[in-house]
């Protein structure tokens, strides 16, 4: 018996051995290309294997003791790596497919010719992937851009960027070479343009190149993805405020797409709402679309077009006692924006390349306002662009572009004249109201001629001219622009930019019904120095400072409502230090200081302009704990803004109705007193639950963590005797919920 007992045992032992492992049999695929990768590296951490994928992405693992794993998948070329967890059964064979994100790729044997291109001054390029993780955004691309310094907001509820010292009017916003007009829902809730398809997002602040142009002092230049995975894939995005989606996919072999919507869904819950003055009658709501397609007709010549569109509307009543008359009644709100392009880039020889653009856009306003009050807007903007590279030399290259523009617009209703900027007097009660009915039609010519060229190999020169055409005010425009820019040895450059920036006056103050037709175009000047060191591999620091000489401004006047009679300036210094250690960290920190002020007519002293804030501060960090967890914070100090005070109130007749005695407020010296100073800290913390062929994320955002009362503004009492302060955002977690397959 003992004899076939030890028989027994010996047979059983390795069975019993077999049986207590499992196998993984699995793929590794690009979560981009949904390709194999061949030669990715899998490590097995506990257990200390390593195996390499074969050519259709394959590894195997063979006898691995039960348990849960880690597995650890690292790609040449790639300094990153990516970490998945599995668990192992007795017995079973694991077939997983991993995605990975890396992309396999080879590149064509090149030859340097030369170290660099000359550059203009330098911009601040952000990628979508990293300002989309700024706490604070809920994700939102456009709305994290004022943490970059010298980019500020008036407030929490507005997405109007002041960059500068200048006002929003000052900024010209482009999405794959279409001007847009509606950058933001309802003006700042959040941007009109979905985040999930921007690739990157370029600032110039400042002091550019004769390229950029026409009624801007600075430009937000916004590029979307310009390819698409093999395969179909989508996006989901559930937040508090709006549902998004995404598809994207391939053409053939040659082209690709991208389609992105969204709406808002408040009011498909609430239909209306009551309050102590009257109803909203339809709860505000928004939408937009984006849609892209491109293709290689030839190894030359590469097409693309691109569509986009949003949207905003509500409805209120108001009927209380306390309502004034002029505002009595229903009030309707309707706004968008249309885009749309055809676009071919050439390469005409080997030194000359073509980019021709035909585009669309149009701005569409509606507003009914009280019984009396009305404007509705259509401008269509036609476009015609063709902008020519000529490579004199791998050292030397001339730049050319000529625009033709068309602007058919109609505006008809009832209104008043708009208010200067900072003028608190204004009371649209006792404004004229004039019958406006105006069919515009506005010509633009424009054409530039730059040359890059690098004189030694440590200097490179920008110069250029540039000039524009508007009928309507009957000038042509003389802009020359340069830059020189210094290759230091210590890994730094040093840049020295020059340009003169004209901008016409906005088409309310151009009205032949409320405005003046015989305004002439605004100047600029600006002066600025930048330098920048690559202080390691991962860290640079940006310092900049400006000066803008501003000659005739557009202010109001008492005889012809408006005239070019205003001057002005802004001045400020920049510091920007960044660091990033791939996926795994990155942060900045950044100060601006600025002054801007104006001086409205000759006979008045300089005051401070409305959007001016003298310091601002921010720091702002997100660090990936996991590959899956990722934790950020943002915090932010603003001086307040300026404003200007009530310091008395007298009674007297209502001009509207002689029987009724009411009181109108005495204004301080304009913008002579600040709110107090603004800061705020916002967290996120983010997950990512990985499956086999789709991702589940949430996010969760903590909106000024502290609840700081940060002051928007005073709500002054009928005799204007006492005020009560009207805060800004209070402290907002905010949830969404994204799935990507």
């Amino acid at each position: 018996m003992k004899s076939l007992i030890y028989i027994l045992t010996l047979i059983l032992i390795p069975f019993t051995a077999f049986s207590q492992t499992g196998s993984i049999d699995g793929t590794v695929l690009s979560r981009i290309t949904d390709r194999p990768l061949v030669g990715a590296t899998v490590e097995i951490i506990e257990a200390e294997i390593r195996v390499k994928t074969d050519e259709n992405g394959k590894f195997n693992i063979p006898e691995l003791p039960a348990g849960e794993y880690t597995i650890s998948i690292s790609y040449p070329n790639y300094n990153t790596t990516e970490t998945t967890n599995i668990v192992v059964e007795i017995g079973k064979t694991l077939t997983p497919n991993i995605f990975v994100n890396f992309q396999e790729f080879e590149l064509e044997k090149i030859e340097v010719t030369t170290q660099r291109q000359p550059k203009t001054v330098t911009k601040k390029s952000i990628q979508s992937k990293e300002i989309t993780r700024l706490p604070g955004t809920a994700g939102d691309a456009l709305r994290a851009l004022p943490a970059i310094p010298g980019i500020g907001v008036a407030n929490d509820f507005s997405g109007a960027l002041y960059i500068r010292g200048g006002s929003d009017e000052d900024n010209l916003y482009y999405f794959d070479r279409v001007p847009v007009g509606y950058p933001y829902h309802f003006g700042g809730l959040v941007s009109s343009l979905s985040s999930e398809i921007i690739d990157r997002i370029d600032v110039y602040a400042g002091g550019y190149g004769a390229e950029y142009g026409v009624d801007s002092q600075a430009v937000i230049d916004i590029y979307s993805q310009n390819n698409s995975p093999e395969n179909l894939r989508g996006k989901l995005n559930l937040n508090l405020l709006y549902s998004e989606g995404l598809l994207q996919g391939k053409i053939g072999e040659k082209g690709y797409w991208y389609a992105a919507g969204r709406r808002s869904y408040i009011d498909l819950f609430i239909g209306s709402l009551s309050f102590a003055t009257g109803s909203i009658t339809a709860f505000p709501r928004f939408w937009d679309y984006q849609f892209k397609a491109g293709y290689d007709l030839s190894e030359k010549h590469q097409l693309f077009l691109n569509l986009f569109a949003s949207g905003d509307k509500f409805a209120l009543k108001l009927d209380g006692n306390n309502v004034d008359e002029d505002f009595r009644g229903d009030t309707s709100f309707e706004s968008g924006f249309e885009g749309a392009g055809f676009h071919l880039r050439s390469t005409l020889t080997d030194k000359l390349t073509s980019y021709l653009s035909l585009t669309r856009s149009n701005f569409l306003f509606d507003v009914n306002f009280g019984p009396s009050l009305s404007l509705n807007i259509d401008a269509p903007n036609y476009t015609l662009r063709e902008d020519l590279t000529y490579e004199l030399s791998p050292r030397h290259r001339i730049e050319s572009g000529f625009i033709v523009g068309l602007e058919p617009g109609e505006v008809t209703g009832t209104f008043t004249r708009i208010p200067d900027e900072g003028e608190v007097e204004y009371d649209i009660r006792f404004q004229e109201k004039i019958n406006i009915d105006e069919y515009i039609r506005g010509q633009r010519i424009e054409t530039y001629l730059q040359d890059r060229y690098i004189l030694l190999p440590f200097i490179s020169v920008v110069y250029g001219i540039r000039l524009d055409y508007f009928n309507r005010i009957d000038q042509l425009s003389l802009q020359p622009r340069g830059s020189l820019q210094f290759e230091l040895p210590n890994s730094s450059e040093l840049q020295f930019s020059y340009g003169i920036y004209n901008q016409t006056p906005i088409p309310a103050q151009l009205s032949n019904s409320v405005g003046n037709p015989n305004l002439k175009s605004s100047q600029a000047s600006h002066y600025i120095i930048e330098l920048k060191r690559q202080l390691s591999q991962d860290t640079e620091i940006k310092m900049a400072a400006y000066y803008k000489d501003l000659v005739r401004l557009v202010t109001s006047d008492d005889s012809v409502v408006f005239l070019n009679q205003g001057v002005g300036y802004a001045q400020g210094t920049e510091v920007f230090l960044r660091h990033q250690s791939g996926d795994k960290f990155f942060g900045w920190l950044s100060y601006a200081y600025a002054l801007s002020k104006r001086r409205d007519r000759i006979d008045e002293p300089y005051r401070y302009y409305s959007f001016d804030q003298t310091h601002v501060a921010t720091i702002a960090a997100s660090y990936n704990l996991t590959p899956t967890w990722e934790f950020g914070m943002k915090w932010q100090y603003r001086t307040g803004n300026p404003y200007t005070p009530v310091i008395d109130a007298i009674r007297i007749p209502d001009p509207r109705n002689f029987g009724r005695i009411i009181y109108t407020p005495i204004y301080g010296e304009k913008n002579s007193e600040r709110l107090p100073p603004y800061h705020r800290l916002d967290i996120r913390i983010s997950k990512v639950f990985q499956f086999n062929s789709w991702d589940l994320g949430i996010f969760f955002e903590l909106l000024n963590a502290y609840n700081r009362k940060n002051l928007l503004d005073y709500r002054y009492e009928d005799d204007y005797k006492t005020k009560s302060p009207i805060n800004q955002l209070p402290i907002i977690p905010y949830i969404g919920i994204t799935a990507e397959f």
